[in-house]
C-alpha cells in the first residue's frame, strides 16, 4: 500500500472539512458550562449532511450507496474529529454497515443513505463493542436516532434520553421497548465478513481520534507561537518545544497506523484487518488522550476553563479512547491471539 492520499481524496478533505467546520460552528457559538448536554442536530444540518452524501458514500451502489474504500469514509471521520463535529454522522455510518453486513434489505438501506431513518449502533455497557438486546446495552452516537435495530434478532428498539456522557458532542442513549419498525429477516455474516466489521469501526474511531489530537495540536502550536511570557513566545522554551515535538511524533505515527487499517479492510482478509485496526485503535487510544493533554498544559491556566476548546477535545479523546475498546482492552485480545498461535 501507499500511505498517501490521492488527489480525489485530498480534494475530498477539503470539502468535509468546510462543512465540518460550520455544523461545528453551529454548536460551539454561544455555548456554557451549563450547556453540556450533548447536542441534537436540528433539521437544517442534518440535511447538509444527508445532502452531502456522508451517510451514502459507504454503501455498496446496490444499496444506494457510493460504494467508497474505507479509506475514504476515514478521511471523512478525520474531519468531524478535528471539528468535534456533534452531529452523529459515525454513529449512522457504522449503524448501516452494521445493517448491510447482515445483509438487511436494500430499501432499508436506501432510506438510511438518504436520512429518511435515523439509527444508531448498539455497544455493551462498557462501550466496547457491537453488542445485542441486553438489558444494559447502550446506543452510541445516537442524537436524534428514531432507533436502534439489533442485526442479530431483527428488532429495533426505541431509546431513552441521553445519559451523562464524558464527550459532550455525542449522546449515549439506553435501549427501550421495541419500537414500531417493523421486524427484519437478517442474514448472520460468515466470520470473514463479522471481523470485517469490526475493522471497519474501529477504523473509523481510530480516524476520529487522529482528528482530535489533530486540532489539539494545531491549537497549542498557534497558542505557542502567539502567547508570550518573559518577553518572548512560549514555543520558543525548550520545555513548550518538547511537548509539541512529541506530539507531532504521535500524530504522524497514528495517521499512518489509521491509513493501514483503513487500507486493510478492503484489501485483506476479515481477520488481518482487526488485527490491523485493533493494532491502530490501541495506539490512538494512548496518543490522543496523551496529546490533548499536552495541548492543555501548553494553553496553561486558559486550558482549564470552559471558553478555551481544550477541554472539548481531551473529553472526546478520553470518550473516543473507550469506545470499541481502550488500549488495554485491544492489547489484552492480540496478546491472546498471539499465545494461541505459538
Amino acid at each position: 500500500m501507499e500511505i498517501e492520499l490521492t488527489a480525489e481524496q485530498r480534494a475530498f478533505r477539503e470539502s468535509c472539512g468546510k462543512l465540518a467546520a460550520n455544523l461545528a460552528a453551529r454548536w460551539h457559538r454561544g455555548r456554557g458550562p451549563h450547556d453540556i448536554d450533548p447536542p441534537t442536530p436540528g433539521e437544517d444540518s442534518w440535511s447538509r449532511v444527508v445532502d452531502s452524501g456522508w451517510l451514502a458514500i459507504g454503501l455498496r451502489e446496490e444499496n444506494g450507496g457510493a460504494g467508497a474504500s474505507v479509506v475514504d469514509l476515514t478521511v471523512l471521520a478525520e474531519r468531524l474529529g478535528y471539528h468535534a463535529v456533534p452531529a452523529p454522522v459515525l454513529g449512522a455510518v457504522i449503524a448501516a454497515e452494521q445493517l448491510q453486513t447482515w445483509n438487511a434489505p436494500s430499501g432499508l438501506l436506501q432510506d438510511l443513505a438518504e436520512g429518511g431513518l435515523r439509527l444508531a449502533p448498539v455497544l455493551d455497557a462498557g462501550l466496547r463493542t457491537l453488542a445485542g438486546a441486553a438489558e444494559d446495552s447502550l446506543a452510541w452516537d445516537a442524537a436524534g436516532a428514531e432507533a436502534a435495530v439489533i442485526p442479530a434478532t431483527g428488532v429495533a428498539h426505541s431509546l431513552g434520553d441521553a445519559l451523562p456522557f464524558a464527550d459532550p458532542t455525542r449522546a449515549v442513549r439506553p435501549l427501550g421497548a421495541p419500537s414500531a419498525l417493523p421486524a427484519l429477516t437478517l442474514t448472520p455474516p460468515g466470520d470473514d465478513a463479522a471481523a470485517r466489521l469490526g475493522a471497519f469501526a474501529l477504523s473509523l474511531l481510530t480516524a476520529d481520534l487522529l482528528g482530535t489530537m489533530q486540532a489539539a495540536l494545531d491549537a497549542a502550536l498557534d497558542h505557542a507561537r502567539t502567547r508570550e511570557q518573559f518577553g518572548a513566545p512560549i514555543g520558543s522554551f525548550q520545555a513548550v518545544q518538547q511537548l509539541l515535538a512529541d506530539g507531532h511524533v504521535l500524530v504522524e505515527a497514528t495517521r499512518s497506523a489509521s491509513y493501514h487499517a483503513a487500507w486493510a479492510v478492503d484489501a485483506l482478509s476479515g481477520a488481518e484487518a482487526l488485527r490491523a485496526a485493533r493494532v491502530a485503535k490501541a495506539f490512538a487510544s494512548r496518543s490522543a488522550v496523551e496529546v490533548c493533554e499536552s495541548a492543555v498544559q501548553v494553553f496553561g491556566g486558559i486550558g482549564m476553563t470552559w471558553e478555551a476548546p481544550a477541554h472539548i477535545w481531551l473529553r472526546r479523546a478520553h470518550a473516543g479512547r473507550t469506545v470499541f475498546g481502550d488500549e488495554h482492552h485491544h492489547q489484552g485480545v492480540l496478546a491472546d491471539d498471539d499465545l494461541h498461535r505459538s
